[in-house]
């Protein structure tokens, strides 16, 4: 069958237009209405949120350095008032807190970053990340209450402090300060908190603030902050435990607002009278909520698959979505404050429930650093977009002709197209979460060219179902022009050019002197291509080989194990696996490095003890089972010896509801079951001593949404550990 477009034409490109945009003497920002510049060109950041306060400081670099290798160029970074001043007046910027020096590593690893300082943030964190002593207060806050900004002003006098010498018009990483969050109906508020930041130093090229929620888009002040948009693949914060209806995101849709994002703890309004609509024409599409997993709630605890994140994240590609940002990229851990757990909760006036440690988020890197199978997934499509993003960013989207018949349509293909009506990508999406789209046979495109359309693939492509592309038509590549591939376009590293072979497609590209190439993938597949004297290698790999594909200070690097780079220094470092073999791309060919560890032991004992629940904080959450059917078990870590090796991870295999984990009557890490495996790690448990306690309750019939065939009952099943095997290495 063939496939059409719409031909629809995009809007005049815009500069000047905003209150945003600058220079520091060495670098420029420009906001258009289509995309970011930097230096003049088009930038597509790549943006993926972590919390220094739920990460320990020791490990903040090597953190930052796997999101980097992830193929992350822009960190965001939430600062929550209630982790910097938990009793009022008493500042803290020490520890897990030291924002100045998460900046410094953040800066020393060549990232960027964009600051969401509130006030208020949400992050499932208590009151939204406000102190208890300011929600005491009274006063109005979220407003323009003169007393709540007093208090903002004196805080954000501390955060300014903190961030000097790291703002962009001094050269450092912050080029973008987001204002807010969820703030729906009060633009003149945003506007004086932009000012305020003006006014205090807390000056950045670029202002944001969150666009969605609202039925036509957040009221924002027009012109003086870029609305940035989000989508999830479920929705634990929905009252109900059912099944979600398919949701849009997996459609090629011009839409950007997704209302339903936060709608637990805003108002809707009963009539259009009066409401801001948003001219989006104005911005860029550009997004901070992404979601590559999910918190789960205690009433609704959906698993993320990495299909679910992967396929969600290329279509708003296909979209438009000219600035991907993640949240969250690397899940965290909640501190236990002074007084109080700092979790979000029923208890504190807002509407769910939420672990009192965990912040696990089942982002591409979990909780304790672990990384988790969409990392790679997702990496690809950012290679894509380090590599091509300048000339991408510049095509418009432009939507399928044929109409879906609503979103239960399973039968119909799903695609959309990026083009510059010269040349461009198609997009294939023949995924849904929880759904099973039809496979297709026989499927051609009709695109746009310079003298006409072209109609590719000649054959006619096979799209099973569950698979998710890009194909790239009428490319240059340094001289060479690709007609068509039906492989997608990973990364360009000087004269070589690499592709990812799709699961049941074969790989051919055709080139517009005439000649073709049928490929099969692997590490060995590289094939010369020359026009008018020009060659260029082209290598074709397999999707796993691709998920391990990494780009580190301009090198290309494949291994089985995962890596990151410091210097001269690259880490090899894999979970249950001692193999840390890894190859580099020496400009033709792949060189292997072998290498393997001795393996570890990866017992643990553990018996059943007599449960007694500690009086501490954070105990109180067992009571949401609300059943006095609770067991406990000792965990023997004293002769666990990991030699030279980093980590562990615990992996507890049990039925429950809530399972927590105490060390001296502390309680460091808990879970909210989900029919999944639960990764702790043994260094952070350490952290805090070695006598370990195990308490989980049981699973009632209780109205909770989860996925798992196991949904009921009390059982430990198994614990053992999965060593973390690494080695660093020379290069």
């Amino acid at each position: 069958m063939i496939y059409h477009f719409k031909n629809e034409q995009p809007s005049n490109l815009l500069r000047g237009h905003l209150n945003l945009g600058g220079h520091n003497g060495n670098t420029s920002l420009e906001v258009t209405n289509h995309y970011l510049e930097k230096n003049g060109e088009c930038w597509i950041p790549i943006m993926g949120e972590i919390h220094y306060g739920r990460v320990n400081r020791e490990i903040w670099k090597d953190e930052l350095l796997k999101i980097k290798a992830g193929g992350i160029t822009v960190i965001a970074a939430y600062v929550f008032w209630i982790f910097h001043e938990e009793e009022e007046g008493q500042f803290n910027f020490t520890g897990n807190y030291d924002l100045r020096h998460f900046l410094t590593l953040i800066q020393e690893c060549g990232l960027e970053v964009v600051m969401r300082i509130g006030p208020w943030c949400h992050a499932e964190l208590r009151n939204g990340g406000f102190p208890d002593w300011l929600v005491k207060k009274g006063c109005r806050t979220r407003t323009d209450d003169p007393e709540y900004l007093n208090y903002v002003t004196r805080y954000w006098r501390q955060l300014k402090t903190q961030m000097s010498g790291f703002l962009f018009e001094e050269g450092g990483p912050i080029f973008a300060i987001q204002l807010e969050n969820e703030l729906t109906d009060n633009a003149a508020h945003i506007k004086t908190l932009k000012d305020l930041a003006l006014e205090l130093g807390l000056k950045a090229p670029i202002y944001t603030a969150t666009g969605w929620n609202a039925t036509y888009g957040a009221a924002i002040p027009e012109r003086d902050v870029l609305p940035v948009f989000g989508g999830y693949a479920d929705a634990p914060w929905e009252e109900h435990t059912r099944q979600l209806e398919p949701v849009s995101h997996y459609f090629f849709l011009p839409a950007r607002n997704d209302h339903s994002i936060g709608k637990d703890l805003i108002i809707a309004k009963e009539t259009d009278d009066d409401v801001f609509q948003m001219k989006y024409d104005l911005y860029p599409f550009a997004t901070c909520e992404i979601g590559p997993g999910v918190q789960v709630t205690h009433h609704r605890r959906p698993v993320i698959s990495p299909d679910d994140a992967a396929s969600l994240a290329m279509v708003k590609i296909g979209c438009g979505n000219n600035m991907p940002g993640y949240y969250m990229y690397r899940g965290g851990t909640n501190p236990i404050g002074q007084k109080h757990t700092m979790q979000e909760s029923k208890a504190t006036g807002y509407p769910n429930d939420l672990p009192v440690r965990s912040y696990d988020f089942q982002a591409p890197i979990g909780e304790f650093g672990q990384i988790n199978p969409q990392y790679g997934k997702l990496k690809i499509q950012h290679h894509f977009l380090n590599a091509f993003g300048d000339s991408l960013g510049k095509m418009h989207p432009q939507f399928q002709a044929i109409e879906l018949d609503g979103r239960y349509d399973t039968h119909s293909l799903r695609y959309g197209l990026r083009t510059n009506g010269q040349s461009g990508y198609v997009f294939v999406n023949n995924y849904q979460r929880h759904s099973n789209l039809s496979a297709h046979d026989g499927v051609q495109f009709v695109v746009p060219v310079a003298n006409g359309t072209l109609t590719f693939p000649h054959q006619g492509l096979h799209v099973p179902s569950g698979s998710y592309f890009i194909l790239p038509y009428n490319l240059n590549i340094s001289g060479n022009t690709l007609a068509y591939a039906t492989a997608q376009l990973l990364y360009q590293h000087d004269n070589t050019v690499f592709f990812m072979a799709l699961d049941g497609i074969d790989a051919e590209f055709t080139w517009a002197d005439g000649s073709s190439n049928k490929v099969r993938a692997g590490l060995d597949s590289t094939f010369k291509h020359q026009s008018e004297g020009i060659s260029i290698n082209v290598v074709t790999l397999t999707q796993q080989q691709a998920e391990q594909l990494f780009v580190l200070e301009g090198e290309i690097f494949y291994s089985p194990a995962d890596l990151f780079r410091d210097g001269e220094y690259l880490t090899a470092y894999r979970q249950a696996n001692s193999d840390l073999s890894w190859f580099h791309w020496n400009g033709s060919k792949f060189i292997e490095h072998e290498y393997h560890k001795p393996s570890l032991t990866n017992c643990i004992e553990y018996h059943e003890i007599t449960t007694e629940i500690p009086e501490t904080l954070g105990s109180e959450e067992l009571l949401l089972s609300k059943t006095d059917q609770i067991k406990s078990w000792w965990l023997n870590i004293d002769n666990i010896n990991l030699a030279d090796n980093s980590d562990a991870l615990i992996c507890l295999d049990y039925i429950g509801d809530i399972a927590q984990l105490y060390v001296d009557d502390i309680l460091v890490a808990d879970d909210f079951y989900k029919g999944t495996k639960w990764l702790v790690s043994l260094r952070h448990i350490k952290r805090f001593g070695n006598k370990v306690k195990l308490i989980i309750s049981k699973k009632t019939e209780d109205n909770i949404y989860i996925e798992s065939e196991e949904r009921t009952g009390l059982d430990l099943k198994d614990i053992h550990l999965d060593v973390i095997y690494d080695h660093k290495f020379k290069i």
